[in-house]
């Protein structure tokens, strides 16, 4: 079970991701979602299937959800957990942005999810501190694609919104 995700889109269950021996990741639609739901991607179209590990579709797919660089790296530090691509996804897959939730098998996704509205001042607090004030046990939204350091904001009628709480009552922003 350690080797094995869900992956949800909301509510709904999408597929199972695991990985191989050798850290490569496969992948499989729940028959459900292929009854009533779309493909992740144009390279993983819905089939029956299982987008095997040694074509690397679903590994390059769900690894390109992740942060790269210097983002992983603290992240992986951060949280104590292995640099692959398939222990970052299962220790804050259920952080990605998006509608997407990567969770282990025995966990659900949370759909109590709140914005929280930014200062100009809380934006600039939050991005310099890089989550360096995270306690450990708060999972922020970090899961972000690509090397620089990101976050994932809501802009409505020009006020700007985050969505963890606590990372913002611990840095003093709300």
């Amino acid at each position: 079970m350690d080797d094995e995700l869900n992956v949800w889109f909301e509510d709904q269950l999408i597929g199972y991701l695991w990985r191989n021996a050798s850290h490569v990741m496969a992948f499989r639609y729940a028959e459900e979602w292929l009854a009533s739901g779309f493909p992740l991607f144009i390279s993983l179209p819905m089939q029956h299937d299982a987008f095997s590990a040694h074509t690397f579709i679903a590994h390059r797919f769900f690894a390109h959800l992740l942060p790269e660089g210097q983002a992983r790296e603290r992240l992986c530090h951060r949280f104590r957990c292995p640099n692959t691509d398939f222990d970052l996804l299962k220790t804050i897959g259920g952080e990605c942005a998006g509608v997407i939730s990567i969770l282990p098998v025995t966990e659900e996704p949370d759909l109590n999810q709140r914005y929280e509205k930014l200062s100009p001042e809380a934006l600039a607090r939050l991005i310099s501190t890089r989550g360096a004030s995270l306690t450990n046990d708060d999972k922020p939204r970090l899961s972000l694609a690509g090397a620089q350091d990101k976050i994932t904001v809501y802009i409505k009628d020009k006020d700007i919104y985050w969505f963890c709480r606590k990372y913002l009552q611990e840095l003093s922003l709300a």
